[in-house]
Order: C-alpha cells, then sequence, then structure tokens
C-alpha cells in the first residue's frame, strides 16, 4: 500500500548540511506527488526561509512552518493560516523564564517578519527584524513563536530548565544544536502534529497509514501521529529512545532512499 501522506522535516532531515535537498531526495518526493500523494513540510523555519523548496515547487507541497503554528501557501506565497500566542501569557512566561536563566535573550515570529531584543543572537537571517526592543515591544503585534537564546547554554540544557515553565500555559520545544541554545514556544497545543492533523482531516488522509521523517524534538509528535515515522540516522536522542523506524542521514538522502522503498522505485 502506498503512503496516504508523506510529511518531512527540513534540516538535518530533507536537506543536507549544506541546505540544500539532494537530487534523490527531489526526486523521490516529485515521484510520490505525481502518484497522488499529498506532500506536507512542516518545519521549525518562518516562511521567509523557505528558498530551499524551489527544486519541489512542482510537487505542489503544503507547507506547516514555525513548528505547525502557520501555513503557507508556496505557489501563492502567502499564509492561510497562523495559530498565535497569547501575549498577556506570553510576557508572564518570559518573565519567568528570565527570572530562573538571566542570560537568556528573546525574539519572536509574526509569520513572515520577525523581532528581536537588540542583544539576542543573530541566526544569519538576511532579513532585519520588523521590531528591535523590548518584550513588550515586539509582542504588541500579533505573533506565533516566541525565540528563546542563550550563548552560554545549548538548546538541551535551556529546555531542561526552562520548558517546565511553559507547562499548562505554551508549548515549548527545540530543534538546533551547537553553541548557541534556542527553544520554540508556541501556543498552547501547537505543533508539527496538531496542524499536521487537522490538514490530513482536511484532505480525508488516514495518518495511520502516513510516513513522516524528523531528527528533532519539534519533530516528536509528529514522528508519533502517524502510522510510519522514521528519525534519521544522527537524529537527537529522544528521537532514538522513541524507538521509531530509523532512515539514513541527511547526507545520505535517507528520505529520497526510505520513499524509493515504499513507492516501490528501490531494487
Amino acid at each position: 500500500m502506498l503512503p496516504s501522506l508523506v510529511a518531512t522535516d527540513l534540516d538535518g532531515t530533507f536537506l543536507s548540511t549544506t541546505g540544500q535537498a539532494s537530487e534523490r531526495n527531489v526526486a523521490a518526493v516529485l515521484k510520490a506527488a505525481e502518484l497522488g500523494i499529498p506532500i506536507v513540510v512542516a518545519t521549525g523555519r518562518p516562511a521567509r526561509w523557505l528558498q530551499c523548496l524551489d527544486p519541489i515547487r512542482p510537487a505542489h507541497p503544503y507547507v506547516l512552518a514555525s513548528n505547525g503554528a502557520v501555513v503557507f501557501d508556496l505557489a501563492e506565497d502567502r499564509i492561510l493560516e497562523r495559530h498565535t500566542v497569547p501575549a498577556d501569557v506570553c510576557r508572564d512566561v518570559a518573565q519567568e523564564m528570565r527570572a530562573i536563566c538571566p542570560d537568556i535573550h528573546f525574539g519572536v515570529e509574526y509569520g513572515i517578519g520577525w523581532g528581536r531584543e537588540v542583544a539576542f543572537p543573530l541566526r544569519g537571517d538576511r532579513v532585519e527584524a520588523d521590531v528591535v526592543g523590548g518584550i513588550d515591544d515586539m509582542i504588541a503585534r500579533p505573533f506565533v513563536k516566541l525565540l528563546v537564546a542563550s550563548r552560554v547554554q545549548s538548546s538541551d540544557d535551556l529546555a531542561e530548565q526552562l520548558a517546565p515553565v511553559c507547562d499548562g500555559r505554551l508549548t515549548c520545544t527545540w530543534s538546533i544544536g551547537g553553541a548557541i541554545g534556542l527553544l520554540e514556544v508556541s501556543a498552547l497545543g501547537v505543533t508539527k502534529a496538531h496542524t499536521l492533523r487537522l490538514l490530513a482531516d482536511e484532505l480525508g488522509a488516514d495518518l495511520t497509514h502516513a510516513v513522516a521523517f524528523g531528527d528533532m524534538p519539534n519533530d516528536l509528535a509528529m514522528l508519533h501521529a502517524v502510522g510510519h515515522g522514521h528519525a534519521m540516522a544522527d537524529a537527537h536522542p529522544l528521537l532514538v529512545a522513541a524507538g521509531f523506524r530509523r532512515a539514513p542521514g541527511h547526507d545520505e538522502s535517507g528520505v529520497g532512499v526510505v520513499l524509493e522503498e515504499l513507492l516501490g522505485l528501490s531494487g
């Protein structure tokens, strides 16, 4: 049986270390779309960082950006839906987080644009922030994600200390390793899995027959939501511990390799 839907994360999953999709991954996704299988890209990236999807535009993928807080129409380059964060709840959470970790700095995603505190570590974004100021300045307009960054703590360490502050109020996850820690905080219940379920209902796609690929904690719920979740070979330990099927690494075209098998193209 062919998959009812294919969902994939981008960084560390569909994209190689260079930030580009391999020819093998692209070919497999285009073939799946040709067979009538809906393609869903579910990423922590904001909608302004989706140029890497140009090679699979012919597949007309559904794009769930900002960890499912934004549904983006790639063909028309516009936001179809956004799940915003309650400003008052965010303000309280941010204050409590800073009391625990004074070294953190905040940013927000608005959907396309973004905002940041002056000291927020820049991530190579080619688009300057719409708002540069304090937390109250940033959350004065509707936003979809709070970013919590540290130059001295890893994402895992930040999550251990600060994720409990969000319990019952907001949803906290993370998607990067490296020297700069970064937590990504959305409205309560908003995850890649949440928005994927809504989309699958609209499409009439049975997620028990869907396949999904991911590598970081922000993919965990999505991989649980489908019948065939695949963690990449170099996935975060939380995904490894969950016991998902394993795909080759993102630099080995792992998504393409698995899809070829599922579509009967290998061998």
